[in-house]
């Protein structure tokens, strides 16, 4: 693992960081069922990110795209994230450091679509890919 490395991307339904902790609610889906199109979206990113002892005090851009199959970019949410070292991590430690959006996302069409997080500076960055489908309401979840 590198000095900073991408813990953890989920899909929610409504998500909270409070003093450090991810509060979730219905989270971990892949599946949104639409009963007509175009459909508005209620839906919480979470990006969890390990910042290493070597890269605290120092800014690391997080950005978010969410994209069709085809690549075409619906939302993109830019952000950066920066821990300092406080006085009680161990030497070498690392740090858990998270974000969570939550934003309405309109799609037009039923389909495959997925959330991009790339994480850190150009040259060093880590990326995570979080896939989801747009189903008819009443189509069963599972193929």
């Amino acid at each position: 693992m590198g000095a900073m490395h991408i813990q953890h991307a989920l899909i929610a339904d409504h998500a909270d960081i409070v003093n450090g902790k991810l509060y979730l609610m219905g989270g971990g889906w892949d599946v949104y069922q639409a009963s007509e199109l175009p459909a508005t979206i209620r839906m919480s990113i979470t990006v969890g990110v390990r910042i290493g002892w070597e890269e605290t005090n120092k800014r690391h851009p997080v950005n978010v795209f969410i994209e069709d199959d085809d690549g075409r970019v619906l939302a993109k949410i830019e952000g950066a994230m920066q821990v300092g070292r406080p006085a009680n991590l161990p030497a070498g430690g690392s740090q858990l450091s998270q974000m969570a959006a939550n934003l309405p996302l309109t799609v037009d069409r039923h389909g495959g679509y997925r959330v991009r997080v790339v994480a850190g500076e150009e040259g060093s960055q880590e990326e995570a890919t979080v896939p989801f489908r747009v189903v008819p309401r009443g189509q069963p979840a599972t193929p």
